[in-house]
């Protein structure tokens, strides 16, 4: 199984990095390829993506790339701290250039159809505040529901784990333990 990681974090020592390297050792464990992209240090890096853009849509060198590294992947694993109640800027940049109509999806009878379908992706991502803050509010279940929902699905594939790791600024979390969830499943 090829297993493509997409890490969205500027800090090489982050949480962000040690889920990342963590599940990285699990996959290849159980003899998978697993490849690393590090959107903020990887040489293909887009300009920011502009609406007007969506339908005149020109596949540039970086998306050929990117589409190329989604296209040999059975699961997509993004990794990434959870900001302002969504994902950073550069991977909704990412989604927007890269999973484009008529690669990631089409239109059939003015409905959408997927077309990276036998694709699984997890989720993994940690924030400042303690867990239950992001469950009592909902905010768990918005971020899963908004990432399944309108990328996983609506691109044609399907949701395997979504885990959201709480407490990482707090020195009462014992970040190893929380470590130890992250594992190919």
């Amino acid at each position: 199984m090829n297993i493509l990681i997409i890490v969205a974090n500027p800090i090489k020592e982050s949480f962000s990095f040690a889920m990342t390297n963590k599940y990285k050792e699990s996959a290849e464990s159980k003899n998978h390829k697993v490849e690393v992209l590090d959107l903020y240090n990887c040489e293909h890096q887009q300009p920011f993506f502009t609406y007007e853009r969506a339908n005149d849509l020109v596949t540039t060198k970086s998306m050929e790339f990117f589409q190329t590294k989604i296209s040999n992947a059975d699961e997509i694993v993004f990794v990434f701290p959870y900001w302002w109640g969504s994902m950073p800027a550069i991977l909704k940049n990412f989604i927007d250039w890269n999973l484009s109509k008529g690669f990631a999806f089409t239109y059939v009878n003015s409905r959408p159809k997927g077309l990276l379908t036998n694709k699984k992706v997890s989720i993994f991502t940690s924030t400042g505040a303690p867990s239950f803050y992001y469950k009592i509010t909902g905010a768990n279940r918005r971020l899963k529901n908004m990432f399944n929902k309108q990328i996983i699905e609506f691109c044609g594939m399907k949701l395997k784990i979504c885990t959201i790791i709480g407490g990482v600024d707090q020195s009462k979390t014992d970040m190893n333990s929380q470590l130890d969830t992250i594992k190919y499943i």
